[in-house]
């Protein structure tokens, strides 16, 4: 076989590979010369199947310990988010702090009708009014987590939460037209869910490795959602899909018709997608803006973002208002018109807001990339970016002989600044890339590490340039 065997191997950086090759390197120098002809493929084979099986192990605890030590990353990213924060703060400040003094606003009529009639309430059997204060308190918190997700820059998991506010205000309407029988089915068929999810669990507990439900547990649940149908009726027994409670007084329609909700049906849709994995919800973020007309670099969104805040921040106040009106209705006095009216002027400027915002960014963004996208490539890339961000030390190791900027630097006729002159690159320039890469010219150097800066940073961004 002769004792050049392992050339064939790949000695690539993979560090498993690099495992490898040791691994068998120490296992020939264990063998004799005069015996290396009679090592066969398998015997190969169960050296590297052996040298695989620790050497992952031992990589998986040494990039482990290495991003539990390694500060540096962490550091450097609480730094780019204390930024990004203070630009959003900037920009969306305004309709933001409309926004959170709604939410405290409703909080404060829930808390007040709570301690005023809430105990009354439920030791008179009033399920309406103990139904709606549940609503309305869910809806506070739900309202509160948006807001939180906003600040945070986060526009689609915003609009996601959203989803559960509008189906929130639905279930408050629909108890609201149909009262007493229907809020006190509301109230009770979480036992009929509880029992299906008790059957789904038990179905599963071995798969899961979770603690065993007992038989008794599922049998007095059971007892319990007999009972129930006894009281209610066949209908409110629907096998734990979530909406039994609503099937005696349901005219056929969706409850969204039912309560005049459904011109916000098509927002609802999108912001399914928002929670679903689908395609529309996957390529199309609210976080990203999108000019048809100018040509764009591609974006993937992983980070949070300045962009799209304004619609989940207008659903939520007119859920939110819409809860709360309900709400107040249930005892109509001065006040709770009051607060009623005075809320609806605070939705109007909290839609107002939002929408100048967007607006205000829309048109600085069309600015900023038009300026981008007439602007040579080069000259981006030499003048808006920081060299070390761009030219990093792995775009050289991958992509040319080079290990660092300041290898490639030294290596130029001409230092980077002067790398263009007027509109063209300085044709020696393109001859040292050609000689030491793949690439055939500067520019295409270039168009490498902007599609590599764009991926890591522009996530991150406040989409104005200036900025970056």
């Amino acid at each position: 076989m002769g004792e050049d065997f392992t050339d064939d191997i790949d000695l690539s950086d993979d560090p498993l590979i690099d495992a490898v090759r040791d691994e068998l390197s120490e296992q020939l120098e264990d063998i004799d010369e005069d015996e290396l002809d009679d090592v066969s493929p398998v015997d190969i084979q169960n050296v590297v199947e052996k040298s695989v099986e620790g050497s992952i192990e031992e990589l998986a605890t040494d990039t482990y310990e290495r991003i539990l030590s390694n500060d540096e990353g962490l550091e450097r990213y609480h730094e780019t988010i204390e930024d990004f924060q203070e630009g959003l703060e900037e920009r969306w400040g305004e309709p933001l702090e409309l926004l959170e003094r709604l939410i405290i606003w409703s909080m404060e009529c829930g808390r007040v009708i709570n301690q005023d009639r809430g105990f009354q309430a439920r030791q008179d059997d009033n399920y309406q009014l103990e139904a709606f204060l549940h609503l309305h308190s869910r809806s506070v918190q739900v309202a509160l987590e948006i807001h939180h997700l906003l600040k945070g820059g986060f526009a689609d998991g915003a609009f996601a939460r959203w989803r559960s506010l509008y189906e929130l205000s639905t279930t408050t309407l629909f108890i609201s037209k149909y009262g007493e029988d229907t809020a006190e089915r509301f109230l009770n068929y979480r036992i009929v869910w509880e029992y299906y999810f008790a059957e789904t669990y038990q179905e599963h507990q071995d798969d899961l490795n979770v603690e065993p439900l007992e038989p008794e547990v599922l049998e007095e649940l059971k007892e319990v959602k007999d009972e129930l149908v006894d009281q209610f009726g066949e209908s409110i027994d629907d096998g734990g899909r979530g909406s039994g409670w609503a099937a005696e007084a349901h005219s056929g329609q969706s409850m969204r018709k039912e309560v005049d909700l459904e011109y916000l049906y098509p927002y609802y849709r999108l912001a399914c997608e928002s929670v679903h994995a689908g395609s529309k919800g996957t390529l199309d973020r609210l976080g990203i803006i999108r000019h048809e007309d100018i040509e764009q670099p591609g974006v993937l969104l992983a980070g949070p973002s300045n962009a799209g805040l304004n619609l989940p921040g207008q659903l939520t106040a007119i859920s939110l208002a819409q809860v709360t009106t309900d709400l107040l209705m249930m005892s109509v006095d001065s006040r709770s018109v009051a607060d009623m009216m005075g809320m609806q002027m605070l939705v109007d400027d909290i839609e107002q807001e939002f929408a100048d915002a967007s607006e205000a960014l829309e048109r600085d963004d069309r600015e900023a990339t038009e300026e981008w996208a007439n602007q040579d490539i080069v000259d981006i890339a030499l003048n808006y970016l920081d060299r070390s961000d761009l030219f990093s030390d792995a775009l050289f190791e991958d992509y040319t002989d080079f290990d660092s900027l300041e290898e490639f630097e030294d290596s130029l006729p001409v230092g980077l600044n002067n790398v263009k002159d007027g509109d063209s690159v300085d044709p020696d320039v393109d001859e040292v890339i050609q000689e030491h890469s793949q690439f055939d010219s500067f520019r295409d150097l270039i168009d490498t590490a902007m599609e590599i800066w764009v991926d890591r940073n522009v996530a991150l961004s406040d989409y104005d340039i200036d900025e970056n």
